[in-house]
């Protein structure tokens, strides 16, 4: 029974991560709509999709982790970790070489997933201290 709220958890955190890179991305495609270029805006909001793409199959891989023996489980992960990289760097080639879009925006929206990520983090472990030291 632990497990099914302990998985509930993560999923309700997954769609508050989800919900908070839409929000972050509206706010930042909205800027560059409006202070920018179009090729800007569409390096931005690919770079958004990029990293919604890889956050979520994070998420797949280490929901399917939990059955795996411990070893198996360590190269399900490192796999995943190479498949991640390697979509990401070829979408980085095609938007470079083919679309022409803005480099720069693309890295920012993708690498707002793990700046969203730590803050959640560190969130989550100020409230953990200021729990303890309330008991």
């Amino acid at each position: 029974m632990a497990k099914a709220a302990c998985m509930k958890n993560y999923e309700l955190r997954v769609r508050n991560m989800l919900a908070q890179m839409a929000l972050l991305g509206l706010v930042f495609c909205t800027l560059a709509y409006l202070y920018s270029t179009i090729p800007v805006m569409i390096g931005l909001i690919i770079g958004l999709v990029t990293g919604s793409v890889y956050f979520l199959y994070l998420y797949r891989q280490v929901e399917n982790v939990q059955v795996f023996p411990k070893q198996k489980a360590v190269e399900h992960i490192r796999g995943g970790w190479i498949i991640r990289l390697g979509v990401m760097v070829l979408v980085l080639i095609v938007i470079t070489h083919y679309l022409k879009v803005s480099t720069l925006a693309f890295v920012v929206g993708f690498f707002v997933m793990p700046v969203l990520l730590f803050l959640n983090g560190m969130l989550l472990v100020v409230r953990q201290i200021g729990d303890t030291k309330k008991r």
